[in-house]
């Protein structure tokens, strides 16, 4: 005769078994997990898809670098500029702000390539320290090559400012200037009473003095 007792504790356990699967099932066919399991399956499509974007955009990138450098070569100047400039709208390495201020360089701008180079230099310092010392090296030669324009003002000086290239700019003070043309312009009340033309040369100094004349006094009636 089989005793009972262990017959009705085997369907109990196989009752609690059943059971509990029962509700794993549930679990694993509800909407919530079906909705993490889709969300985790889109967040690993989208992450693929990001780094694939990435190699694409990465790859295009070096492309124009590419370019930028060809184009350094054979002396087309603006050119090259115009592909640094596109890649440093995404990648602003120091390495490509140092290029940028090689074309500026090169096109005579050397104010700009001066700030640009100081730019990549602050940039190399946690990024690419190999460029460092090239870059030293352009802001060195720089520093020598720069042209300077001392204004003096001479005559009826009383209210009178000083304007270089449409900046305000001290008297009897070295400016730093693009080799080039400029134009200074003496003005009192804002109206200008003495103007000179003339250009600068690269390591070299030019002295420009504007003579202002006093204002002619009004004749007094009877």
């Amino acid at each position: 005769m089989i005793n009972p007792a262990p017959t009705s504790a085997l369907r109990r356990r196989s009752r609690r078994r059943a059971a509990a699967l029962g509700l794993v099932c549930w679990a694993l066919l509800s909407p919530s997990w079906l909705r993490a399991q889709d969300g985790g399956a889109t967040r690993a499509r989208r992450d693929v898809a990001t780094r694939a974007h990435d190699d694409v955009a990465t790859r295009a990138l070096r492309l124009l670098f590419a370019r930028g450098l060809t184009l350094e070569i054979a002396g087309r100047w603006a050119d090259a500029l115009d592909r640094f400039e596109a890649i440093a709208r995404h990648r602003p390495t120091a390495n490509v702000t140092f290029h940028i201020g090689l074309c500026h360089e090169r096109l005579g701008r050397l104010r700009k390539a001066e700030r640009t180079y100081q730019d990549a230099r602050a940039a190399a310092r946690t990024t690419t320290p190999a460029v460092l010392a090239e870059i030293d090296a352009r802001l060195q030669d720089l520093e020598g090559r720069m042209p300077k324009i001392v204004l003096n003002v001479a005559g009826a000086t009383e209210g009178v400012t000083v304007l270089l290239d449409g900046e305000e700019a001290q008297p009897s003070r070295a400016i730093r200037v693009d080799p080039g043309p400029h134009v200074a312009v003496a003005l009192r009340h804002g109206i200008p009473v003495a103007a000179s033309a003339f250009s600068s040369h690269e390591r070299r100094t030019r002295f420009v003095t504007l003579t202002v004349h006093p204002v002619p006094s009004r004749a007094s009636g009877p």
